[in-house]
């Protein structure tokens, strides 16, 4: 009679970090998918439960685990061909354009070196044209041509005997960011147990992957940004197992962000829906970002982690209502066509919201959404592209919960002075048969605020702000609750809610502001 092998995996197992956890919620989903019937697949019986599964085999197991990865770990047969095809998100619908950014994520982060993706060099890109918007765009990907590495790792997980090795080299393909302290010594890699080499393996399965779109001040692309691979701290598997589903069905719109914590954020805000946190069998997120350092521009390195943990249902809250006003959107673009050159295709990129940016990394930190306002305000460039969004600022400052209502009393304040200060300027120039320099105007006020660097100054300029607007109701309103932000001893968060004021403006007279909608180059688009 053959010995019975048996591997058994808990979310709350000694050593199980929160890449682990999602590992273990992927061979979840996976299994289920697989399921043959009665808890078995080629020769393989499991047994899944809320927070365990225990996989057990008879004799040597190398062909039936060899079977199981090659089935979960596959890829497109049929067109569009040579796409991520994990079994566990089959029959989920998704779209083209979808699968096309979860290769690129994968390649971008747990696959990005060939001998593990097993793409030859100088393997041409394949185009699909897509409909997109009543539009048909052009979308290029790398295809896979063979099995990549989680399909061949039976040999790494069992012995030759087919019984589960006692440890196992882990490498950055398993665990983004794993080294090796010494590559000419042994013995100072990373190890795990099989047991934890089997979750790493479908990590990637249950993970949530956002493609980072992140310019700086200087209006250029951030390159250390390039992927956000966020790892939920799963506390049961079936009940994470159904709100996963609901990234995969995510418009493709919804897939990029600007930074760590926006990521972060928006993972959750996409498993959470309409349900309370504590339906999700999730507690947190921890989200690690893949990208180009000066060092090392051949690979991707892990460039950032964060980690979010005993968030707040109303902070949630907070950052949904952040990107409903401040959301992702497609950008459709035509090259400029060439001489000899065949007609130019369409193509397209995500824009990403720079504001919304801030205002997660601000929340992460448990900071007020608007602080550090300053950073985006700071240069021309910036400040053009936040002025691009004033149209979701304004409706954030309408509709947020705010801690203090002088807060809000300010930034209105700030708003008729503008608008009774442009009033002026138009009345002038039309007496004088001149036009309107509203950007002139505009740009005098943002680098006043910006020279303000102390509370003298910085009520020097807001002075000079109300003088220019005017007889302002708003402010005498509501003057007692707002004169301690001037002579307060936080200039710089009284300067924060003043720009706060500026950006979101939308009357009359800011349509007529320059605004420059954030593009990116062709080799940045998706």
């Amino acid at each position: 009679m053959e010995d019975l092998n048996s591997l058994s995996i808990s979310l709350y197992d000694p050593g199980m970090t929160h890449i682990h956890r999602v590992g273990l919620a992927g061979l979840y989903m996976t299994l289920r998918r697989l399921d043959t019937g009665g808890g078995t697949f080629e020769g393989l019986k499991f047994v899944l439960d809320k927070s365990r599964i225990i996989i057990s085999w008879n004799g040597n197991g190398l062909e039936s685990f060899d079977k199981l990865f090659k089935t979960a770990f596959g890829t497109t047969l049929t067109p569009p061909a040579g796409l991520i095809d994990f079994a566990a998100h089959r029959g989920l619908a998704m779209g083209d354009l979808q699968r096309i950014a979860l290769t690129k994520a994968v390649l971008g982060s747990f696959l990005q070196h060939n001998k593990q993706n097993k793409i030859p060099k100088g393997t041409k890109s394949r185009s699909l044209s897509v409909s997109l918007e009543d539009k048909q765009v052009l979308v290029e990907y790398r295809p896979f041509v063979k099995p990549y590495a989680h399909a061949d790792a039976a040999s790494s997980l069992l012995g030759r005997k087919g019984q589960a090795k006692s440890c196992v080299a882990i490498k950055g393909w398993l665990y983004p960011g794993a080294t090796q302290r010494h590559s000419t010594l042994s013995g100072t890699e990373m190890e795990d147990p099989a047991e934890r080499f089997l979750c790493l393996l479908f990590a990637p399965v249950a993970s949530l992957y956002y493609r980072l779109v992140h310019r700086g001040r200087d209006g250029r692309f951030d390159v250390r940004r390039g992927t956000a691979v966020c790892l939920p701290h799963v506390s049961e598997l079936e009940r994470y197992s159904r709100c996963y589903e609901r990234y995969l069905r995510c418009p493709v719109e919804r897939l990029c962000a600007d930074g760590l914590g926006d990521a972060g954020l928006s993972a959750l805000v996409v498993l959470k829906a309409k349900d309370s946190m504590d339906k999700l069998g999730v507690e947190g997120c921890t989200i690690l970002t893949m990208g180009t350092v000066g060092w090392s521009k051949q690979q991707r390195t892990r460039t950032g982690v964060a980690v979010l943990e005993d968030l707040e249902e109303k902070t949630l809250d907070r950052f949904e209502l952040a990107y409903r006003c401040l959301p992702n959107n497609i950008r459709i673009k035509l090259p400029k066509p060439t001489k000899g050159s065949p007609e130019p295709e369409n193509r397209y990129f995500v824009s990403t919201s720079l504001v919304r940016g801030l205002i997660a990394d601000n929340i992460v930190r448990g900071r007020e959404w608007f602080r550090d306002l300053t950073d985006l305000m700071g240069s021309k460039d910036s400040a053009r592209i936040v002025s691009y969004e004033k149209g979701g600022l304004k409706q954030m400052v309408d509709q947020v919960s705010w801690s203090h209502e002088a807060d809000k009393h300010f930034v209105e304040a700030v708003h008729a002075a503008i608008r009774n200060r442009y009033g002026a300027l138009a009345s002038q120039a039309k007496q004088r048969g001149e036009t309107i320099r509203f950007d002139r105007e505009f740009e005098r006020m943002r680098t006043g605020l910006m020279r303000a660097k102390n509370a003298q100054t910085l009520r020097a300029e807001l002075a000079d702000l109300f003088a220019r607007g005017g007889l302002n109701r708003s402010l005498q309103k509501g003057w007692q609750e707002v004169l301690p932000l001037f002579t307060g001893s936080d200039w710089q968060r009284a300067r924060d809610l003043a720009l706060l004021g500026l950006a979101s403006y939308t009357g009359k007279g800011a349509d007529q502001i320059e605004s420059a909608e954030p593009e990116l180059d062709e080799e940045e688009q998706l």
